[in-house]
């Protein structure tokens, strides 16, 4: 047999093998794409980019969280229905398809991203403190529920403010004034100090709704590490040396 045909044999199978690998690490359940579509994304909320591009890129990122989260639910079936339509709602409302004022759409797109954000949160978490879980993909999947708590909370107060404008005093022009994308990174950036309680002051919440979110990420934030961290730190020390 020549060398060409043997090399033409040999080719397919180093691509099924390549393809049986990447599976293995991105099967229903698994967190890497999760994690890697939410740092992606929080890149580009923090840029602030008010170009087209930028908001295409945005909205990209924000396709590419959505894709992952239902990934992670699709080892279920009804799950995987439930948050496809859940899905599909919060990108019509962000995408302007539906016929809806600025204001009530950006209320409802908040609404509905932040229930899937944590109903998402529920499942990670429920595989992370599950026995059988590798302790490579509790890791993940820790980090990815930490990210999950975050930008959830960034929802929860984008949609406080969008309900009850004025609810966050911040430096320089009042929310209201300020472009979508400089708005969803202001709250990232102020839902990042919140969850690790650093807390600059630049950004203070007003109202008692907003308070009572605020002081609840920073407890959330606090609990999470703990809880979390002393599970796998548990994990590691019940297995020995």
């Amino acid at each position: 047999m020549a060398k060409s045909d043997v090399s033409e044999e040999k080719a397919p199978s180093r691509s099924r093998a390549a393809l049986r690998v990447v599976r293995s690490q991105v099967r229903p359940g698994s967190f890497p794409l999760l994690l890697a579509a939410i740092g992606f994304l929080y890149v580009l909320n923090g840029l602030a980019i008010d170009a087209q591009a930028g908001a295409v890129l945005v909205q990209l990122g924000r396709i590419a969280v959505v894709l992952a989260g239902v990934y992670v639910l699709s080892a279920n079936r009804l799950a995987l229905w439930l948050s496809l339509f859940m899905a599909g709602l919060s990108l019509a409302f962000a995408s302007g398809v539906l016929p809806l004022g600025p204001q009530v759409s950006r209320v409802l797109q908040d609404s509905i991203t932040t229930a899937f954000l944590a109903w998402l949160l529920v499942v990670v978490l429920g595989d992370v403190f599950r026995p059988a879980t590798s302790e490579r993909d509790a890791v993940i999947g820790a980090l990815c529920g930490f990210m999950l708590i975050l930008i959830a909370f960034m929802r929860l107060h984008g949609l406080l403010e969008a309900s009850f404008p004025g609810a966050y005093h911040v430096d320089g022009p009042p929310l209201s004034e300020r472009s979508d994308a400089a708005v969803v990174a202001t709250f990232q950036y102020f839902s990042t100090i919140t969850v690790t309680t650093v807390g600059f002051g630049d950004i203070v919440p007003v109202s008692p709704g907003a308070r009572i979110a605020t002081g609840l990420e920073a407890i959330a934030g606090q609990l999470y590490l703990a809880v979390v961290i002393a599970t796998l730190v548990g994990r590691v020390a019940a297995r020995g040396p």
